[in-house]
């Protein structure tokens, strides 16, 4: 038998014990063991009798009384339970709402936990209660009534809190090092105030900061604070104290409180401590874990951690790590070291102090040092020396001390004028210079290319153009780097334009690295956001995101510097575009077009690239009918360019094609993709065609009734797509074969290519893409051609389930969802679920045609009209059939022709009903 103290020491350790796998759990016990060799073998024996009870079925044949169950919907004073959102040692917390009428209110109700109740943890519950109505602050969650239910379960009403933890807000927002430290103040208020009231939070951690989205900080959990008064009350705290188990979170503890050792409020200082290193460094002070217990004791008890700007210097140079950790922190590697390089080294050093009288002698005093930071003034926690408070004035009054210094070596105000201006002068013309240099070193390995590097009368395509060019560039000598990295974006971007994304990626990184060496801004700037495009492209979407915002934070908003930004805005277009964000893609590109307008390099050729970036955002974000109008409006502009027949009229006609495909207009589709397939051509081949083009050009080949060209056009694409190892274009390949195959009855091809496709899938994409609904769809229509009916409504429910899902997380799929949903519809027919055929088909119409663009032609509403004329000729509702074939006819005629399959059926069905 453990005494109450033992056990309530135990106790924490054995319910973290229970959260851990079994193998986990060995190890773990293994450092504890080296740590507490009594406290393991107590461990060990309480392990065994839960292993025992669990294998008698205990838990199931008693309910459990350690939590509150089946309260939702109970009734708490005024309030009404709505559902569990968090629990731990000292009982549970609900999300409930007010249901007296007097007003309208969200709260947070905690109680406390059964296996707790009993004396001890009564007082304990009352004394939080206590605390909690001392403390009356605008950043600490407010205690709104307690009492005890009507099932003798005492319990207090908060505050709810809707936000983030600290850290998170402070990482999803990429807040700078000065924001983060402002916020961090809110956090002290709020510790302030508390220890102003003789209480010491004890667990201050990122999940007891919340932060809600105006930007308020709200500390919480005062449950394991610990009394600091005397008097008539102390003899009630000390018992509490020493009955209590040792409440702390050992990552943010302090060392006096691992030792066992008198709590002050030097200990809210340490934790405080922790959080800021956190917040700065993204680290914690022990390093990067994953820390045993023992390992973890021994760090905070022993070890000094490094200060924050060792930490950040010692991530390896430009890692995905590095970069991704400065990013959140609106920063660079190196301008993140330099920032807290000297006092936020100093104050944060002196807050984890092992001895908490070495620390800050209050969390006022830390607080002064921040906000003296934040002003540029000296800290108290530096030696005050001549040099140092020199430093500081300089920093607070650089513009002043700047003038000073310049008026001191010139004879006037005149002569000031007259250097500032003669310096600008020689700035600018640097800068042109430089431009210069560089556009020349351009042009002339260009010209190498285009002229001197295959010998006369000897054809080279693209790509082994570009390979000459890379080995090229590797032997050649350059006087100055620059020119180097600019090329290799320029061969990067070429290789990207040919769909050769692993080619593109390997050139674009070893331009990145070697732009990291260079001082110039534009450079840098332009080997990030080129990088960036590519790994969208590969999937990597948040080193691409962290990547591109590196990029524009390189660039000064001057004049100069505009094509970089518009550059910069449209590769970050592209990334936002990959992971679902839409509308961010299409701000990013109007802001790219707003810079073009005001700059000194607005163009024909500027304004069309930005355009025809625009109208594929339009695109991307579903909303076709803006991005055909826009291609359309490019492609003239492409013309009067005299270009069309250059790789951008390739890229527009294709992009341009899968908008009106995506409308429903395939035979419109289907010219433009000839079109860009036969300027891509080299002779009579489709070697140096693009293979996601010959691919799309299937798909709309298959649409269209052509199946033996659709299949030739298919193999093509595949064939092509591996031999430059272009796995998108590989998937998409697969996924289209399958369905023309399914078209010709070769069930057999059809299901090899979908279980190809599966694996691939799974490998490379997160498991909410909508892409396993159009894999599940597919399924659905091979089993319906089969004639196994019930398999193909197993399969269609689960493809419509999952594309759902992916568009209600902002994953793409909403173009797939009413092809999903068409599909359903027709399985559902076929087994004889007329209504829910007919609930299918107008959901899909209903998507294909938003707001009831009934004069828009689209080959997917005639569709949808079809599926849902058979539905409802099958419920006998003749009029309302004939109405819907006759809508198909129309529909069908304008897009896909009066021979198509399915414009004769519509026609034919909607006679047969007149005959009736």
């Amino acid at each position: 038998m453990f005494n109450p103290n033992r056990w309530r020491e135990i106790s924490p350790y054995l319910d973290q014990a229970l959260t851990l796998a079994d193998e986990e759990r060995t190890v773990w016990l293994e450092s504890l063991r080296a740590w507490d060799p009594e406290l393991a073998v107590h461990l060990e024996a309480l392990l065994h009798d839960h292993r025992v009870l669990i294998q008698r079925r205990f838990l199931e044949e008693q309910p459990s009384m350690s939590r509150p169950s089946g309260l939702t919907g109970q009734t708490i004073g005024a309030y009404t339970l709505v559902s569990e959102i968090g629990h731990g040692g000292m009982g549970s917390v609900w999300l409930a709402e007010r249901s007296d009428g007097r007003f309208e209110r969200q709260v947070a109700i905690k109680f406390l936990r059964i296996a707790l109740a009993g004396r001890s943890g009564e007082e304990r519950f009352k004394r939080e209660g206590c605390i909690l109505g001392k403390l009356s602050h605008p950043h600490i969650a407010e205690l709104i009534d307690a009492g005890v239910s009507s099932g003798g379960q005492p319990y207090l009403v908060l505050e709810y809190i809707e936000g983030e933890h600290i850290d998170r807000y402070c990482d999803h927002r990429a807040l700078g090092i000065e924001a983060r430290v402002r916020l961090f103040l809110d956090v002290l208020a709020a510790v302030i105030h508390a220890h102003s009231n003789l209480i010491v939070h004890r667990d201050i951690k990122p999940s007891n900061v919340l932060v809600g989205n105006g930007g308020r900080v709200k500390l919480l959990d005062f449950g394991i604070a610990k009394l600091l008064e005397e008097g008539a009350e102390g003899e009630a705290a000390t018992r509490l104290t020493v009955e209590n188990e040792r409440p702390m979170t050992p990552e943010y503890a302090a060392p006096e409180q691992l030792r066992g050792a008198a709590v002050t409020t030097g200990t809210d200082i340490y934790s405080l401590g922790v959080l800021l290193y956190v917040l700065l460094t993204g680290q914690h002070p022990a390093g990067t874990g994953p820390h045993s217990h023992a390992d973890l004791v021994k760090s905070i008890v022993d070890t000094d951690p490094a200060l924050p700007s060792e930490t950040i210097a010692a991530m390896g140079a430009e890692t995905e790590a590095s970069i991704l950790n400065a990013a959140k922190r609106g920063t660079s590697k190196e301008r993140l070291s330099r920032a807290l390089r000297g006092d936020l080294d100093t104050i944060v050093a002196k807050a984890l102090k092992k001895n908490p009288e070495e620390r800050y002698t209050s969390v006022g005093a830390l607080a002064d040092d921040l906000r003296r930071y934040l002003l540029n003034e000296p800290i108290s926690a530096r030696p005050d020396t001549m040099a140092y408070r020199a430093a500081k004035f300089v920093c607070r009054n650089r513009t002043a001390v700047a003038l000073a210094t310049v008026a001191a070596l010139a004879t006037g105000a005149g002569a000031i004028a007259t250097t500032i201006q003669a310096r600008t002068a020689r700035l600018q013309r640097d800068f042109a210079l430089h431009q210069l240099l560089r556009r020349e070193a351009v042009n002339e390995f260009n010209e190498f290319l285009l002229s001197d590097a295959a010998p006369s009368g000897k054809p080279l395509t693209i790509d082994e153009l570009l390979g000459r060019a890379e080995r090229v560039l590797a032997r050649q000598h350059l006087t100055d780097e620059t020119n180097r990295v600019e090329l290799l974006v320029s061969i990067g971007d070429q290789y990207s334009t040919q769909d050769d994304d692993a080619k593109a990626r390997h050139v674009l990184e070893e331009a990145y690295k070697l732009s990291r060496t260079l001082p110039g801004q534009s450079i840098r700037a332009q080997a990030s956001c080129a990088l960036a495009g590519a790994l969208a492209r590969d999937g990597e979407l948040t080193r691409a995101e962290a990547l591109f915002q590196q990029g524009l934070r390189e660039l000064p908003t001057e004049s100069q510097f505009a094509l970089d930004r518009i550059l910069c805005l449209r590769r970050g277009s592209e990334v936002a575009q990959e992971r679902g964000d839409s509308q961010d893609g299409i701000a990013r590109i109007v802001e790219a077009q707003k810079i073009l307008k005001k700059s000194p390099f607005d163009s024909d050729v500027q304004e069309l690239r930005v355009s025809m970036e625009l109208a594929e955002a339009y695109r991307m974000a579903g909303q076709n009918q803006q991005a055909a109008s826009t291609f359309e409006h490019a492609a003239k502009s492409l013309s009067s360019l005299g270009r069309d027949d250059t790789q951008t009229a390739v890229v527009l006609f294709n992009d341009w094609a899968l908008a009106l495909d995506r409308l429903g207009r395939p035979r419109e589709a289907q010219k433009l993709f000839l079109r860009a397939i036969d300027i891509s051509r080299a002779g009579e081949t489709d070697e140096s065609v693009s293979p996601v083009l010959l691919n799309n050009y299937a798909k709309t080949l298959r649409q269209l009734g052509h199946l033996n060209d659709a299949v030739r056009y298919g193999e093509r694409a595949y064939t092509k797509a591996r031999s430059v190892d272009n796995q998108l274009a590989i998937s998409q390949s697969l996924y289209v074969r399958a369905l023309i195959y399914i078209d010709q009855h070769d069930f057999g091809r059809a299901t090899a290519m979908l279980g190809e496709l599966e694996p691939r899938l799974r490998r490379n994409l997160p498991s909410g893409s909508y892409w396993f609904g159009a894999l599940e769809s597919a399924r659905a229509l091979l089993a319906e051609r089969r004639g196994d009916v019930r398999t193909a409504l197993q399969l269609a429910d689960r493809a419509v389930h999952t594309t759902e899902a992916a568009v209600k997380s902002g994953s793409q799929g909403l173009d797939f969802l009413p092809i999903a949903l068409l599909r359903r519809s027709i399985v559902r027919f076929e087994t004889g679920e007329r209504d829910e055929a007919a609930s299918d088909a107008r959901r899909a119409l209903n998507l294909f045609q938003p707001g009831g663009q009934k004069r828009i032609y689209s080959a997917y509403t005639g569709q949808a009209y079809l599926a849902l004329g058979r539905a409802l000729q099958a419920q006998g509702k003749d009029d309302q059939a004939e109405a819907a074939f006759q809508s198909a006819t129309e529909h069908l005629q304008h897009t896909l022709g009066d021979d198509h399959p399915d414009t004769r059926s519509a026609r034919i069905l909607a006679a047969s009903v007149q005959l009736r």
